[in-house]
C-alpha cells in the first residue's frame, strides 16, 4: 500500500530540502564567493578576468608575477617597515663612534626615563615623603646610597622580585652603558641585527605569490590518503573476516582490545611516535618520513575500520561460504569471490572514511614534515597553512585552493556512490 503525500509530508519535505540548502550549500556558495573576491580591485582588473585568474594560478596553468597582478602595493607594504629599519641599523652601525652618540643620545636617555618612572610610581605609592623629590629620584638612581636603599626597600613590598630585580639590573645597564666592553657588545649586536633585517629583505623580494604549487600539494594529498587508505583497506578485510568468522582463544579479547586503541586521540600518542621515530631514524630521509606518516595514518583508520567490516560480514549468510566451499574454494578464494563482491557497500564506506582522514589530517603532518622541512611532501592542510602565512600570502587564490580541495572528496563520492546500497545478499540463499 503506497501512502499518500499529506500536506504535513509535503511541508516536512520541504523544510528538510530547505536546511540541508541552508547548512550545507549556502556556506559552500558563499566560500566560492570569498574566494573570487578576496584581494579584488575593480581599479587593476574587472572581476571576471580576476576570477579567472585566481583558479587558472593555483593550477599553474599562468605564472604572474606579483607586480603584474597587484602592481607594487603588496611588496611596497611588505618591505617599508624592514627597509626603515635597515636605514636605522646602517645609520647606528656606520662607526663605534657613531654607536656610542647613539648610546648616549638615545638608548641611555630612554633607560633612565624609565627609571625614573620607577622611582615616582614607587614614591606615590609608598607615599614616602621627600623635600626636593628631584634630587631625591636622581640620588635614588646611584647604588649605594640612602636614597637607592629606601626605594629598594618599599620596592619589595610593592612589587615582585622579578620587578626588583629587573630596575636593578637596568640601573647597572645605564651605569655600565659608555663602557668600552658594553659599546662593543651593543655594536656587534646591532650589526647582527641588520644582518636578520638584511635577510629578511631578500626573502620578500625572492618571495612570488604565484609560486604556490598546488598541483604538488595536491598529489601528495592524493598519494597519502589513497595509500594509506588502501592499506588499512586490506588489512581490515582480511581482520575483519577472522573476527567475524573463525574461532580462536582470546578472539574476543583481542576484538575489544584494537577498538579500544581507538579512544586514544592524536595528541597523546604523537609525541611518543615522533620520538620513535626520530631515535630509530626514520625522519632522517623524505621517503622514511613518506613511509612512516602512510604507517600513522593506517594505524588511525584501522580500528574503526575493522569494527565497521566486521560488523558487516557477520550479515552475510555462512551458508553462502560454505557452497562456495563446497563447490571446490578455498578460504580465502571464497573472501575474494564471495565476501569481498557481497561486501561492496561496506568496503566502500570504509574507504571513503580512510581516505578523508588521510586528506583532512594536519596534526601529524605538520609535526613529521613541518617540522623536519620536507616542503616536496607538503600534503594540501600544510601547504595552505604555509601559504596563509607567507609575507605574499594572496588571500583569493587561497580560497580558491581551499574550495577546489574539496573537489577529489566530492569526485570519490560521485563515482561511488552506486555501490554505496545495501542488501547485495538479499535472495542470495533460500532458507
Amino acid at each position: 500500500m503506497v501512502r499518500k503525500k499529506t500536506p504535513f509530508r509535503r511541508v516536512m519535505f520541504a523544510l528538510g530540502i530547505s536546511l540541508i540548502c541552508f547548512f550545507i550549500l549556502i556556506p559552500f556558495y558563499f566560500m566560492v564567493h570569498v574566494s573570487l573576491k578576496a584581494d579584488y580591485d575593480p581599479n587593476k582588473m574587472t572581476f571576471s578576468d580576476f576570477t579567472i585568474r585566481n583558479y587558472l594560478e593555483i593550477f599553474g596553468l599562468i605564472q604572474s608575477s606579483e607586480t603584474e597582478f597587484f602592481g607594487d602595493e603588496i611588496i611596497r607594504a611588505n618591505l617599508e617597515p624592514v627597509l626603515k629599519r635597515i636605514d636605522e641599523l646602517e645609520e647606528r652601525t656606520a662607526s663605534i663612534e657613531v654607536y656610542t652618540r647613539y648610546v648616549h643620545d638615545v638608548q641611555l636617555k630612554a633607560k633612565e626615563k624609565e627609571l625614573r618612572d620607577i622611582v615616582d610610581l614607587v614614591i606615590d605609592f609608598s607615599g614616602i615623603d621627600v623635600t626636593d623629590r628631584e634630587e631625591f629620584i636622581e640620588n635614588s638612581l646611584v647604588p649605594g646610597t640612602e636614597e637607592a636603599s629606601i626605594i629598594e626597600e618599599n620596592m619589595k613590598t610593592i612589587f615582585s622580585a622579578n620587578d626588583v630585580k629587573r630596575f636593578t639590573d637596568l640601573r647597572a645597564e645605564v651605569d655600565n652603558a659608555l663602557s668600552e666592553e658594553a659599546l662593543a657588545a651593543g655594536f656587534e649586536k646591532a650589526k647582527a641585527q641588520l644582518e636578520l633585517f638584511e635577510a629578511q629583505k631578500t626573502k620578500i623580494l625572492e618571495e612570488r605569490a604565484s609560486e604556490f604549487p598546488f598541483l604538488k600539494y595536491l598529489r601528495n594529498s592524493l598519494i597519502f590518503a589513497g595509500i594509506s587508505a588502501l592499506i588499512s583497506l586490506f588489512v581490515a578485510i582480511l581482520g575483519a573476516y577472522a573476527f567475524s568468522r573463525l574461532r580462536f582463544k582470546g578472539r574476543g579479547l583481542v576484538q575489544r582490545s584494537v577498538l579500544f586503541v581507538y579512544l586514544f586521540g592524536g595528541t597523546v600518542i604523537m609525541v611518543p611516535l615522533y620520538q620513535m621515530a626520530v631515535k630509530l631514524g626514520i625522519l632522517s630521509t623524505p621517503f622514511g618520513t613518506g613511509v612512516y606518516l602512510i604507517m600513522v595514518y593506517v594505524i588511525q583508520t584501522l580500528p574503526v575500520s575493522l569494527y565497521m567490516l566486521g560488523n558487516y560480514f557477520r550479515t552475510i549468510p555462512f551458508s553462502i561460504e560454505e557452497a562456495a566451499i563446497i563447490d571446490g574454494c578455498s578460504r580465502v578464494q571464497a573472501i575474494f569471490k564471495i565476501v569481498i563482491p557481497l561486501s561492496l557497500p561496506a568496503i566502500v564506506t570504509v574507504y571513503i572514511y580512510a581516505f578523508m582522514i588521510g586528506w583532512n589530517e594536519y596534526l601529524f603532518a605538520s609535526a613529521f614534515l613541518g617540522l623536519k622541512s620536507y616542503k616536496d611532501l607538503f600534503t594540501l592542510p600544510i601547504g595552505l597553512n604555509a601559504f596563509s602565512g607567507s609575507a605574499h600570502a594572496v588571500w583569493g587564490r587561497l580560497m580558491a585552493a581551499s574550495v577546489v580541495s574539496a573537489i577529489p572528496i566530492i569526485i570519490i563520492f560521485t563515482l561511488m556512490q552506486k555501490y554505496l546500497t545495501s542488501g547485495f545478499t538479499a535472495g542470495g540463499v533460500k532458507e
